[in-house]
C-alpha cells in the first residue's frame, strides 16, 4: 500500500463503463498514457496529471475510485512546496474512498499519508497517521505495520514539536526494532530507518549513536555496489559533519576521501565544503549596524583541509576579513583526485555579512 504514481492507476484504461462520449474518453486514453511514459522516463508529469484527473471525472464521474486514484496521481506530481494544493487534492481522493469503502478501509491509506504529508497541522498530521496504522494493523502483517509506524515517525519527525516529536520517536523505535529483527543487513527499509535514527540522535546530542547507524549504512553500501549513489554520499557527509562535531577529524578525513572519490572535483566552480563552521559577527559592526563581505581564495588540501587563506577581496573592514578567515579555516572539503590520488586544489568562497533589520 505504498504510494506509487503508477500503481494507484494503471488498471484505469477501459477498466469501467465510460460516463463520457467516445471522444472524451480517447482523449483521456492518450492522456494518460502520455503521463504513464512521462512518469517512467521522470519527465515533469504534472500538466498530464492534472488533465488526466479533470478528464476522469467526466469519464469515470465525480464519485468514482478511478476518478479519486486521479487525484492522488496529480497530488503526487507537483512539487512539494504546493502543499496546499496537494492536500486539497490527497482530501478530495479521501473522500471519495471514505465514502466508497469505508474510514478504516485499505483504499483511504494512500490518501490519508498524503494528507498528513501535506497539511500544515501537526495535530492534523498525527491524526491521520492514527488511522495509517489503524488500517495496517487490520491486515494482519506486521511488516506492514512497522512501515506505518515508520511512515509515521518521518512525517512527524518535521512537523512535530514537544508530544508529537515523542510520538514520533516511539513509532521509529517500534518499527525499528521490527526492521532489525526481521529484515537482512542490507534492506532498504532498514537504511532509511539508519538514516532518520541518526537523525533523532543528532538533535539529542547522541552523537555516538548517529555515528554506529551511519557508519552501518556506509559498511552496507562497501559491500553493495549497486545501492543508490546518493545515499551514500548522503551518508558520508553526515558522518563528515559529526566527527568535526566531536572533535575527530581523523576519522572525517575518511568520508572526505571517500565523497572526493565519488564526485568529481568541478574546476569552473566553487567547491560545496563537507562542514562549515558560520564566522562571528564582530561585535564593533553590530553596534554600528554594518554590513560587510569577505572574498577568499585557498588551499583543499589532499585530506580536505583548508590551508594557505587569502583574502582577494573584501567590503567593511578587517574585522570581518579575521572573522571570515578564522571561520573557513575549520571548514572541511572533499579534496581533488588526480590519477587516483588526492591532491592539494584551490577554490574560493564569498562570505556575506548582513544584519537584518
Amino acid at each position: 500500500m505504498k504510494k506509487s504514481s503508477l500503481a494507484l492507476c494503471m488498471a484505469l484504461l477501459f477498466s469501467q463503463q465510460s460516463m463520457a462520449n467516445e471522444t472524451t474518453t480517447q482523449e483521456f486514453n492518450d492522456t494518460y498514457r502520455a503521463y504513464v511514459a512521462a512518469v517512467k522516463n521522470q519527465q515533469d508529469s504534472s500538466e498530464l496529471a492534472k488533465k488526466a484527473f479533470e478528464l476522469g471525472k467526466k469519464v469515470y464521474g465525480e464519485s468514482a475510485d478511478n476518478t479519486a486514484n486521479l487525484a492522488i496521481n496529480y497530488a503526487n506530481s507537483l512539487d512539494k512546496s504546493e502543499q496546499e494544493q496537494r492536500f486539497e487534492l490527497y482530501r478530495t481522493a479521501y473522500e471519495i474512498l471514505e465514502q466508497n469503502h469505508g474510514k478504516l478501509s485499505a483504499q483511504v491509506y494512500d490518501s490519508l499519508i498524503g494528507m498528513a504529508e501535506s497539511t500544515p497541522s501537526a495535530k492534523r498530521a498525527d491524526t491521520y497517521l492514527d488511522d495509517v496504522i489503524a488500517i495496517a494493523e487490520k491486515q494482519n502483517s506486521a511488516k506492514l505495520v512497522a512501515d506505518a509506524k515508520m511512515t509515521a515517525a518521518r512525517i512527524l519527525a518535521y512537523k512535530g514539536t514537544g508530544e508529537r516529536y515523542y510520538t514520533a520517536k516511539k513509532y521509529l523505535e517500534e518499527a525499528d526494532d521490527y526492521y532489525q529483527e526481521n529484515l537482512p543487513n542490507n534492506a532498504v527499509d532498514r537504511i532509511s530507518a539508519d538514516f532518520l535514527v541518526a537523525a533523532f540522535a543528532e538533535n539529542q546530542r547522541k552523537y555516538s549513536t548517529a555515528i554506529e547507524r551511519l557508519n552501518h549504512v556506509v559498511s552496507v553500501f562497501d559491500q553493495e555496489l549497486d545501492f543508490d549513489h546518493q545515499t551514500e554520499l548522503n551518508a558520508h557527509s553526515k558522518l563528515v559533519h559529526l566527527y568535526e562535531k566531536t572533535g575527530k577529524s581523523d576519522e572525517a578525513t575518511k568520508h572526505c576521501l571517500a565523497i572526493a572519490k565519488m564526485v568529481p572535483w568541478k574546476e569552473s566552480q566553487e567547491q560545496e565544503p563537507l562542514y562549515r563552521v558560520h564566522p562571528k559577527y564582530p561585535k564593533s559592526k553590530v553596534q554600528r549596524m554594518e554590513d560587510g563581505s569577505v572574498v577568499m581564495e585557498f588551499e583543499v588540501t589532499p585530506s580536505g583541509f583548508v590551508d594557505n587563506i587569502t583574502v582577494v577581496g573584501s567590503e567593511g573592514g578587517s574585522a570581518f576579513e579575521r572573522e571570515a578567515v578564522k571561520a573557513v579555516k575549520q571548514w572541511r572539503y572533499a579534496p581533488k583526485f588526480e590519477n587516483g590520488q588526492a591532491i592539494a586544489a584551490t577554490s574560493r568562497v564569498q562570505l556575506d555579512f548582513k544584519i537584518n533589520n
